[in-house]
């Protein structure tokens, strides 16, 4: 199996390394900018803890760059003073193009596993898709042989497809997490439990393995229900910024899928 860096320790790459120990891949180095946040993935993992760039090792067979999006460019930089010109290293970013990577090394690429993690939860990589993609066929190679010891559900997708994923995912997740936040303030103005809403929600997603989203829509917008949807209205005329929110998504359901 390869040898692998790991840089960064947060939400992505506490489980990657996590998930690849278990798996029998050598993580050796685990990088963070605080040594107890490194010391607390290393000791899991068997890996050396390292706060400083110059303490990588040179000849790994992978650095992944597990870091927030807006740092990517900047650890790279740091990296390149410290690594071999030709050193292969990824990040994990849906968002992020892998050629930011190419003015710092020649072999670069993207391992990107399409999940919301965070650190308390044991993901279940088994579901995961993992998207790859690298600058060469040896190198895609590599990344496939370590993605596919995690998941059975791995595709290579270039920058401009795992952007529009990326895009994709945040309407589908981050979205729908924010109308369930408002779901929940609105049901706690009268004291009533969110857990109410909990078998809909799984009953629209179990659906949903079935069924296009647009063949699972319900509801007063695409029913053209006009006295529900005034009601509702005015049921939301405290909370004028939820009550557009409402409009507009119905005036869409109502213009996307109305006539379907």
């Amino acid at each position: 199996m390869p040898k692998v860096c790991m840089i960064g320790s947060g939400n992505v790459g506490f489980h990657l390394a996590l998930a690849w120990y278990e798996k029998g891949v050598q993580v050796v180095q685990v990088f963070a900018r605080e040594l107890k946040k490194a010391v607390q993935l290393a000791e899991k993992i068997d890996a050396q803890a390292i706060t400083q760039f110059q303490q990588l090792v040179p000849d790994a067979d992978l650095y992944v760059l597990a870091v927030p999006d807006h740092v990517i460019e900047q650890v790279a930089s740091k990296m390149k003073a410290v690594l071999p010109t030709s050193a292969f290293v990824v990040h994990t970013s849906g968002a992020t193009p892998g050629t930011l990577l190419q003015p710092y090394f020649s072999n670069f690429g993207v391992f990107y596993p399409l999940q919301t993690f965070s650190i308390p939860r044991q993901p279940d990589f088994q579901q995961i898709p993992i998207c790859i993609d690298a600058s060469t066929l040896a190198q895609v190679q590599l990344l496939f042989t370590l993605a596919v010891s995690l998941s059975p559900k791995v595709f290579q997708l270039l920058d401009t497809q795992r952007a529009k994923l990326h895009v994709a995912a945040v309407f589908a997740n981050n979205f729908t997490n924010y109308c369930y936040h408002v779901a929940e303030m609105l049901l706690k103005e009268d004291h009533i439990s969110f857990e109410l809403l909990q078998p809909l929600i799984q009953e629209t997603v179990n659906k949903m393995k079935q069924l296009s989203p647009a063949e699972v829509q319900t509801g007063p917008a695409i029913r053209g229900d006009v006295n529900t949807l005034q009601r509702h209205l005015d049921l939301l005329s405290t909370h004028p910024d939820w009550q557009l929110l409402y409009q507009h998504l119905s005036d869409r359901i109502q213009a996307d899928l109305g006539t379907q």
